[in-house]
């Protein structure tokens, strides 16, 4: 059951946005992945849900994933993180 739920969020977090390139959201993912499972569980595989329940947690996360939701990825991809906002 646990390895069916990690399976999500590895899903779950590339799939936010469309039009990123696949390095980057796999780099995001696995920055968010961690944070995920220990804040949002409950809000798997509901993407819409997974967004909210991380804005709603952006105090919680980890530098990395936060980095994510304020202005992307060590400076990539600004305009994906700007749609999770």
């Amino acid at each position: 059951m646990i390895g069916r739920i990690a399976l999500a969020a590895c899903f779950a977090l590339p799939a936010l946005t469309a039009g990123a390139a696949r390095a980057n959201e796999d780099e995001q993912a696995a920055l968010c992945r961690g944070d995920v499972m220990r804040l949002c569980l409950s809000a798997i595989p509901d993407r819409t849900a997974i967004v909210s329940c991380m804005k709603v947690n952006r105090a919680s996360l980890s530098a990395g994933c936060r980095s994510v939701f304020d202005g992307g990825t060590r400076g990539k991809d600004t305009t994906r993180s700007a749609n999770l906002r």
